[in-house]
């Protein structure tokens, strides 16, 4: 039986599954982005290697919905980040159209940091000592957790003061997101369906004992790469027997998710201002909208991260488009009509992502660097619990960066 890979409403046949008891020298759990950038490098380079993946679908928080009205709509991950992002390579190799999305208010200067942040010091905390007014903060609190709930060491390290004062240009792939997917799974051995119960492993390598559709299974392997979100590695419902070494379960702990929610209306006639690409690019919103498709139909989100989201999906879901609307329509500063159609998807509850994406609490900057060193040489955590990196081109390049290391070990 073949591994079947969903690419863009298509079906890719993989690598022909091996048969049981066979051992390969690398399993890649997660067949997120970082996951299938792993396993191409290191399948590039010779190596035998299975990905294994609890959905039936591949590309994890890369989710594009082509079901849902006529155009592709990314309930998960939608944009490439400036002109200068690793992803680019896909896009070239998919061959993928891109458009420019209209940029979003930055801060117009970078924040002054003269000196350093106390390590468990937090990000609203540091700001107010250095006399840095409110109104010049990072609007982190969009798309994530507010400045108190952020460890000011980790973005003082890693540049985030001044990401946020950096113009970029963002782009989106119109025909869908997921055209990215194309040249990282291909020719790779997929099992779609295949959630992971438990990493048995040791200096002789792993078991992962995994539930499949046909019933449980065993995979076998020298070595594992795990790009798991972090929401998952919190939950435990991945068992590691024996249990982590003391570094990556403190690790674990002391970081964190956030929450996040989009809903997605098609209308039958236009809602959006024909000028605007982006509304609502404010804290005070609590949505942040954009215009998906100006075509018959048009396709409009709201999205909501943080506290923002969980205010959200505490209502029931009708509560919550009801919600949507109201916002855009006092954005809009008029009254829209009903939608033809809606859909939804909430990471939190989503069972194999369990929030959105990571962020770093106060006093856990040195978290991701301990999760990323390797276990006795077997165990390889990846993806963003290791980089704290938030987007689709740092999923991609830490699975690169992380098998470059693995194999400088073997």
């Amino acid at each position: 039986m073949g591994g079947a890979v969903l690419l863009g409403g298509a079906v890719t046949v993989g690598a022909s599954f091996r048969t049981l008891g066979e051992r390969w020298d690398v399993v890649v759990i997660g067949a997120g982005v970082a996951g299938l950038s792993a396993a191409r490098n290191l399948s590039d380079h010779g190596l035998s290697v299975v990905v294994v993946e609890a959905r039936d679908r591949i590309g994890g928080q890369l989710y594009t919905d082509r079901g849902f009205t006529s155009v592709p709509v990314e309930l998960g991950a939608g944009l490439i980040h400036g002109r200068d992002a690793y992803t680019w390579e896909l896009v070239a190799e998919a061959e993928a159209e891109t458009v420019l999305v209209g940029p979003s208010d930055q801060i117009a200067d970078p924040l002054p940091t003269p000196e350093p942040p106390h390590d468990a010091e937090d990000a609203a905390a540091y700001l107010t000592r250095l006399g840095i007014p409110e109104d010049r903060w990072p609007p982190v609190s969009i798309d994530n957790e507010p400045m108190h709930r952020w460890s000011a060491r980790w973005m003082h390290d890693s540049g985030l003061f001044d990401w946020w004062s950096t113009p970029r240009e963002n782009f989106r792939v119109p025909d869908g997101y997921d055209r990215i997917l194309s040249p990282l799974a291909h020719g790779l051995d997929i099992r779609l369906s295949h959630a992971v119960r438990r990493v048995h492993w040791s200096d002789r390598g792993v078991v992962l004992s995994v539930d499949a559709l046909e019933g449980p299974t065993e995979i076998r392997a020298d070595r594992c790469v795990i790009t798991l979100p972090i929401g998952v590695l919190k939950s435990g419902d991945v068992v590691f027997s024996p249990e982590l070494p003391d570094d990556h379960h403190e690790a674990l702990r002391a970081l964190d998710r956030t929450d996040a929610l989009k809903l997605v209306y098609e209308f039958d006639r236009p809602v959006f201002p024909a000028e605007e690409d982006v509304l609502g690019w404010d804290e005070d919103t609590g949505f942040v909208f954009w215009c998906l498709s100006r075509e018959d139909p048009e396709v409009v989100v709201a999205w909501a991260a943080g506290k923002n989201a969980r205010r959200l999906t505490a209502m029931t879901v009708e509560d919550r488009f009801a919600a949507g609307l109201t916002a855009l329509a006092e954005a809009l500063d008029e009254t829209i009509p009903e939608p033809v159609a809606r859909t939804t998807h909430d990471w939190a509850m989503d069972e194999f992502s369990a929030g959105a994406y990571l962020f770093v609490p106060p006093g856990a900057h040195d978290a991701p660097a301990a999760l990323a060193a390797p276990v006795r040489g077997v165990l390889y955590f990846m993806g963003e619990p290791t980089t704290g990196e938030n987007t689709v081109e740092g999923a991609y390049v830490s699975g690169y960066d992380g098998t470059d290391l693995l194999m400088a070990d073997l």
